[in-house]
């Protein structure tokens, strides 16, 4: 009886062993935001899109250039598992299609919502671009000249549109971007998009033009920030490329104003009707 005892025991071991191994197996998973990628040492000059009709944005500094402010594992991430494989997704959505000879904004401006892999990816390299054109080394500030008049005007003061900027991320439920946009006026407000939405894509009823953006999905801050999406935005200003804001800003001529009105509220959040809302699970951004 005993010797079965020991049997039934051993046995048991075994089967628990086994269960326990296949809890802790290691398998292949795609990179998730909240996991640090192995750094290997490259340059993001080293990344090549796959062939097709969009190339991967160059980006002009080193994954180190924005620290202490922007980790370089978080950049490396961010352009190397998030942006890299959204562009090769893009070039492989739109084979055949009309969009292969457009320009990535007329992309998003000629979409048909039936053509989903085309709109999450066209979306996401766009929005992408614009934001890491919008951080430059040793750079944050404040803005000058029209565009620091416009900001004054339109929010009080510069602090107070950093202000709003940030409650806005902390506000923002679930993925998305926050977007400072001007319309043919000059007049300034912030606004959110989910998802990979772009204020440029057709069928949202946005207008106006980007000026700056702010990539709220948790890729973009979780390994330095964990939760504090607040504290993240505030330090997002101190890498802030005004030089390309103000550029953005004195690229189109202002249309003479209306008589002036108060605005009830500079920040504004766009409902997309739920017909069309994309639920992405994040699997490469």
């Amino acid at each position: 009886m005993r010797n079965k005892a020991v049997l039934f025991l051993t046995v048991f071991a075994s089967m628990v062993a086994c269960k326990k191994d296949t809890l802790v197996e290691v398998v292949d998973v795609p990179a998730t935001p909240i996991v640090a990628i192995e750094q290997k040492g490259g340059k993001p000059s080293d990344l090549k899109a796959a062939e097709g009709a969009f190339e991967l944005y160059a980006l002009p500094f080193s994954y180190q250039a924005l620290e202490p402010h922007v980790d370089a594992t978080t950049m490396e991430l961010h352009y190397a598992k998030h942006l890299l494989p959204y562009v090769n997704a893009l070039n492989k959505s739109i084979i055949g299609k009309k969009y292969e000879s457009m320009e990535i904004v007329d992309v998003l401006k000629n979409l048909n919502f039936s053509d989903v892999d085309v709109r999450n990816n066209a979306g996401a390299v766009y929005n992408h671009n614009f934001f890491f054109e919008s951080m430059a080394p040793k750079a944050g500030g404040e803005p000058e000249g029209e565009l620091l008049d416009a900001i004054t005007r339109d929010f009080g003061s510069y602090d107070e549109f950093v202000r709003q900027f940030a409650e806005t991320s902390v506000k923002l439920q679930g993925s998305g971007w926050i977007w400072l946009l001007s319309d043919k006026y000059g007049r300034l407000r912030i606004i959110t998009t989910p998802n990979n939405d772009s204020p440029q894509t057709k069928g949202l009823g946005i207008v106006g033009i980007p000026l700056l953006n702010l990539d709220v999905w948790e890729h973009a801050y979780y390994l330095k920030f964990q939760n504090k999406k607040r504290e993240y935005a505030y330090t997002f200003f101190s890498v802030v490329n005004w030089d390309k804001v103000e550029e953005r800003y004195g690229a189109f001529s202002k249309s003479s104003a209306p008589a002036a009105t108060t605005p009830s509220t500079t920040t504004e959040t766009i409902e997309v009707p739920v017909e069309t809302t994309l639920k992405v699970e994040e699997k490469s951004n």
